[in-house]
């Protein structure tokens, strides 16, 4: 079973994850690696979409904590 304290700590995982990868792509983007050029564009682009899913997936999760605090503790 799923708690609310477990989501909550997901919530945080989460921002966590995006912070990190936010960081991974500013320092990619300074060119001052040994990635060829579409290389390096192509993994910025996966870049992009890492931090996008996890900021819908927290997005998702921290909608859902306000009605999970008023209902049942445990979420199947």
């Amino acid at each position: 079973m799923l708690s609310i304290d477990d989501v909550r700590a997901r919530v945080r995982r989460l921002e966590r994850l995006w912070k990190g990868l936010a960081k991974e792509k500013a320092v990619i983007r300074q060119a001052e690696d040994p990635l060829l050029y579409l290389e390096r564009r192509a993994y910025l682009y996966a870049l992009d979409d890492a931090l996008h899913g996890a900021d819908s997936a927290r997005i998702v999760l921290a909608k859902a904590l306000p009605r999970l605090g008023r209902g049942k503790e445990d979420v199947a």
